[in-house]
């Protein structure tokens, strides 16, 4: 399919150090130079709680925003019913290259750290630990590791002062994908 045309099908590759790598089928609806814009179904082996609630199971839909030399990707995510329940952002190692090819992108490469935002704008750190873990087990080096807090540090300035997410990802809706 000529890269042009959207939405068209789209995997996410996303890599876990040291070497942990895994393929998230979706739908591609934006795609500029600067970002992708991936709508994807949800599959996990168990539900994701925090502070009492569910904020990711299978089923849930989210929808990917990937950036173009940025430390981060932040998802948009609904339950099954469509209600926005939260915002997933991971910290990653910057890419330069978005797509290799038209139907999957370079490989996102993750740095432990990652937040969620509720609706309302409430951040919780998480897998702190695992950066931890990361950083004994030595699949992260001490300068990447605090590159990495530097710019969870970054993002937690940009939510308190309210420019974070971006409003792209604030006003995204679902696109009707067979829920």
């Amino acid at each position: 399919m000529p890269p042009s045309i959207l939405p068209r099908p789209a995997t996410i590759v996303y890599r876990r150090l040291p070497n942990d790598v895994r393929e998230f089928p979706g739908i591609l609806r934006q795609e500029s130079e600067s970002n992708l814009v991936i709508q994807t179904r949800l599959t996990l082996p168990s539900p994701r709680r925090l502070a009492g609630r569910v904020i990711a199971d299978t089923g849930f839909l989210a929808v990917w925003f990937i950036y173009r030399d940025r430390w981060y990707d932040v998802g948009k995510f609904y339950d099954r019913a469509g209600g926005h329940v939260g915002y997933y952002c991971d910290i990653l190692k910057p890419m330069h290259k978005l797509l290799l090819n038209s139907i999957r992108t370079s490989t996102l490469t993750d740095l432990f750290l990652d937040l969620w935002i509720t609706p309302r704008g409430k951040y919780y750190v998480l897998d702190e630990d695992e950066l931890q873990a990361a950083l004994n087990k030595g699949y992260i080096s001490k300068t990447l590791a605090s590159a990495a807090r530097k710019r969870l540090t970054s993002l937690i300035h940009r939510i308190e002062r309210k420019t974070f997410p971006p409003k792209q990802v604030r006003d995204i809706e679902l696109l009707d994908i067979g829920r």
